[in-house]
């Protein structure tokens, strides 16, 4: 809690070792690191800021270094400012101080919260360290079996814990940004190919006067490469200018995506991938040009001659076309129905109209337990008299910002477990909350009662169970009225009773299975260590036009409490569907891009087999054909190449749904209705294609058609 200069605020942050920025490779660029002598108790009453808060709570002061501040009631020295964008794991942190930790805490074998980082040795594997560690852990499980027994030590690349199930957000686009690769570089293949074929008589020319094959290829790659960098380089500027635009497509989650740019690396990988093209998309064309027939070519009349093979080769590249676009279609099909579905889950609770604030209690100040009931007590019922507001309460974490505290417990009359297993049943949600915050959420009563303002510290313990663990814990069983403590039957906690129980919520995660849950009133004070810190409120008003008033309504009670949030409970609800969102959003758009590719490939082979065979049409409509015929010849070709596209890309798509099918959400990797519904699109897309240039093919004119070289 940050208080003085300034409304108070709450800011995020960790506790260090003194060595932990330089393990990491960065200082600060104001100021100093933490030195070794200030990571002791009494000693580590300094702190190093972030580039935001310097910036936004100290308007950048360039004196900032060596001014005091007060966290927690307790005078701090500014000891310097990390640098813009500097972050580690969790995005927002704020502010670092050293952990100071005592000879006790030092001998404390049982407490496992703290995160490690480390730098390897030069020339020492991941493997290796992992295999010292595996040893370090055995010999700390024989040596205090009591606090390490079943406790390992594993260390994964700094990068991959990052990431983490982000790669293969990551791997999925990518690979879908190499599907429309290759579908434009078989339509300019496509292209240069039928270029290739009006170009016959000036190559044949070219040969006849001395240019060897090897000569005629390098001018047609060095055509298409050239034609592949500009391209290249129209793109870079392109997405120079749309930066800002395109970082708001990364996935949030994504480590500095915020610091997304144009840099050496991104310059040199788009210059390969710019040669790359240009040989994969030239190749074909100058092999193919480069053995023509010269007496051929130069006997045919108005150099109109197909090159052997072209066709076929065109009619190739629109099949590669359409099973690509296919393949991509249905992924996408899959990740928007997937994003849909999870879209349209009952999550367990209302988010409509609800606001959230964050108000952790500061200690020391409030150690004594009736003054943090008192002051939530009394905060909710100033919240609750603002107009507009229908009702508010208090909990320790509100959904999907955090699963929730763990506690043991034993359940009064169950019989004693098998010798060498615990009776202690682990419950790994848990939340102490007031009487109101349930209704609030819009959470369903299934059995017994809610908390309500009788349960009071002097009143029996009393707990609300959710319907998982209802079933887990007390199958078959009506759970109203049985008791339970925590701990083992032996500890002196109180026992506690069942008084109700509410639905299940998604507050894990959307896509996880509920866990079992309790509840516990603050009030009765059960000593779970889990203290309130977000206070909720459904109002009419505006979360905007609502946040000043409530955080005054706070302020009257304790000026100096720090008060956070002041965001839509739904808010978090899309930033939990964000990864979801990205991978619809950008898969739609490629496999869009994709659509219009391939309808474009086959436009293209169509109209330009339909130039070829002017003639032909000319002579058949002359002898009397009718314009049906002539568009159910041009169609009937299209068609054909088109089918065996999809069915192609069909099989494919079917084939690798289920490598991506751990990454689906209410539907199978054979889903019905993308299967379905993407080669009908897809094939309505390549009809209406063809059907452009066959119905232009019967607009031609016999006399016309005899003359056309």
């Amino acid at each position: 809690s940050l208080t003085g200069n300034g409304d108070p605020e709450r800011l995020n942050g960790k506790r260090v070792t003194a060595n932990f920025f330089s393990v990491l490779g960065v200082r600060p660029f104001i100021g100093s690191d933490f030195l070794p002598q200030e990571d002791h108790p009494g000693t580590n009453r300094v702190a190093i800021v972030s580039y935001g808060i310097w910036l936004t709570r100290f308007g950048g002061d360039p004196q900032i270094v060596g001014k005091q501040i007060v966290l927690d009631n307790k005078n701090y020295i500014v000891k310097g400012v990390m640098p813009r964008g500097f972050q580690f794991e969790e995005r927002g942190d704020e502010i670092w101080a050293p952990l100071g930790m005592s000879a006790e805490t030092l001998q404390d074998h049982d407490g496992h919260y703290l995160g490690v980082v480390g730098r390897l040795k030069p020339g020492v594997t991941l493997a290796q360290a992992n295999a010292e560690l595996g040893t370090i852990a055995s010999q700390l499980q024989k040596q205090f079996p009591n606090t390490n027994q079943h406790v390992g030590a594993y260390a994964a690349p700094l990068r991959d814990h990052l990431i983490g199930n982000l790669r293969q957000v990551i791997l999925l686009l990518m690979m879908a940004v190499v599907f429309v690769l290759l579908i434009a570089c078989a339509n300019v293949a496509n292209l240069l190919l039928s270029r290739a074929a009006g170009r016959q008589r000036e190559i044949a020319v070219r040969m006849a006067l001395g240019a060897g094959r090897g000569r005629i290829v390098r001018q047609m790659l060095t055509e298409s490469i050239l034609l592949s960098v500009v391209a290249g380089g129209i793109g870079l500027a392109l997405s120079a200018g749309i930066i800002k635009l395109l970082a708001t497509l990364v996935p949030t989650e994504l480590p500095l995506a915020n610091q997304a740019g144009i840099d050496t690396g991104v310059l040199i990988f788009a210059l390969c991938v710019s040669f790359a093209t240009g040989i994969i998309f030239g190749v074909a064309p100058a092999l193919r040009i480069s053995r023509l027939s010269l007496n051929e070519t130069l006997k045919a009349n108005g150099g109109r001659g197909s090159v052997a093979g072209g066709r076929r080769m065109r009619n190739a590249l629109v099949i590669l076309e359409f099973a690509l676009a296919i393949v991509l279609f249905s992924g996408a099909g899959l990740m928007i129905r997937s994003f849909v579905a999870l879209r349209g889950l009952d999550p367990g609770f209302r988010t409509d109209k609800i606001t959230i604030f964050r108000t952790l209690l500061p200690r020391p100040r409030y150690d004594d337990a009736v003054k943090r009931v008192e002051f939530f007590d009394e905060s909710l019922a100033r919240i609750e008299s603002l107009p507009g507001v229908v009702s508010a309460g208090y909990v320790s974490w509100v959904p999907l910002a955090n699963y929730g505290g763990a506690t043991g417990i034993t359940i009064e009359g169950e019989a004693a477990p098998p010798p060498g297993e615990s009776s202690i049943r682990n419950i790994t949600n848990v939340r102490e909350v007031n009487d109101h915050y349930l209704q609030t959420l819009g959470v369903t009563l299934k059995q017994g009662r809610w908390l309500d303002a009788h349960d009071k510290m002097e009143a029996p313990p009393v707990a609300l169970i959710n319907e998982t663990a209802a079933r887990r814990y007390w199958d078959r069983k009506d759970p109203l009225g049985l008791r339970f403590k925590t701990g083992d039957a032996a500890s002196k906690a109180p026992w506690i009773t069942v008084v109700g129980v509410v639905g299940d919520m998604h507050q894990a995660g959307l896509e996880k299975v509920p866990r079992p849950e309790m509840y516990f009133p603050f009030s009765q004070q059960v000593n779970l260590g889990y203290d309130p810190r977000y206070i909720i409120v459904k109002a009419a008003t505006d979360h905007v036009q609502l946040a000043q008033s409530v955080r005054e309504q706070i302020w009257a009670v304790d000026k100096q409490q720090p008060v956070g949030g002041g965001f839509p409970l739904a808010d978090l609800v899309d930033e939990e569907l964000g990864p979801r969102r990205t991978q619809a959003d950008m898969l739609g758009a490629f496999a869009g891009l994709a659509l219009l590719l391939a309808g474009l490939g086959i436009y293209a082979v169509i109209s330009f087999a339909v130039t070829q065979r002017t003639q032909e049409i000319g002579i058949r409509m002359a002898l009397g054909a009718q314009p049906a015929n002539v568009v159910q010849m041009v169609l009937g070709e299209g068609v054909r190449t088109m089918l065996i596209g999809i069915a192609i890309g069909l099989i494919s798509a079917l084939a690798l749904a289920r490598t991506v099918a751990h990454m689906l959400y209410g539907i199978a990797p054979s889903d019905p209705v993308t299967f379905v519904a993407v080669p009908i699109i897809l094939a309505a897309v390549g009809l209406l294609a063809c059907w452009i240039p066959a119905r232009r093919a019967t607009r031609v004119d016999p006399l016309v058609a005899l003359r056309y070289e």
